[in-house]
């Protein structure tokens, strides 16, 4: 079976079929991809073409690409006037259409798109704690690469400096990063957003996406279960 391994590009990853590949590649300056027999060699031509850490300051992007996840839940979180007096924010969590544990909600405290993408991944974390403790791999994929920086690279380093530092959101970055640094079984992949691709993290970020604007009334989504 071949491996197209894409490391720059729409999606990061390794794919089954020269249709993937060319999904999320074409129309991305400067893509880079290539097909390989062997599955090892094709994820060290992603490790080792991807961008690195220290220029995108986020290897979970990477480095997830081998992760053998039990399974991905997607979140996302979106805001209207955002920035103004009147921004309304909310969050959605996609496992899957028609999930029970799918949510749609609004959140408390300051409305802002960065916000309700923090409050996703940490009203998340109550669904899936008791999987987390148990062993199961989670991968949760977002669009956003503040909150992943926020639960990795980021957040480190203000845990580094004792938190001395004052940066947006602070109180969110310290709960965010307590609850998920050292969880080797959860790992963060980044996806663009609003793709309209068809590949399964496509269809999962959309998914998270429409959730997120169910909860402050701009889309309806028939598979949200609403929480107030």
């Amino acid at each position: 079976m071949p491996y197209y391994a894409v490391a720059k590009g729409h999606q990061i990853g390794l794919f089954n079929t020269w249709d993937e590949c060319k999904q999320h590649t074409h129309g991305y300056k400067g893509a880079i991809y290539k097909k390989f027999a062997c599955k090892e060699d094709a994820e060290k031509f992603i490790l080792d073409n991807s961008p690195k850490t220290e220029d995108m300051d986020c290897i979970e992007s990477v480095s997830n690409v081998v992760f053998d996840a039990d399974y991905y839940v997607y979140t996302d979180g979106a805001c209207s006037n955002n920035g103004r007096e009147n921004a309304s924010a909310g969050i959605g969590i996609y496992f899957g259409e028609n999930d029970a544990r799918n949510v749609s909600q609004r959140i408390i405290g300051k409305q802002s798109n960065n916000t309700a993408e923090l409050s996703a991944i940490i009203h998340l974390y109550d669904i899936i704690e008791n999987d987390i403790k148990s062993g199961k791999k989670v991968c949760i994929v977002t669009d956003s690469e503040y909150a992943i920086k926020c639960c990795t690279t980021y957040g480190k380093k203000c845990a580094a400096d004792s938190w001395k530092k004052s940066i947006p959101n602070k109180d969110m970055v310290m709960k965010l990063f307590e609850m998920y640094t050292d969880k080797p079984n959860v790992k963060f992949l980044h996806v663009s957003a609003h793709t309209k691709n068809t590949d399964i993290h496509s269809i999962g970020n959309a998914g998270a996406d429409k959730l997120a604007n169910q909860s402050i009334g701009l889309c309806e989504c028939p598979y949200a279960r609403l929480s107030h």
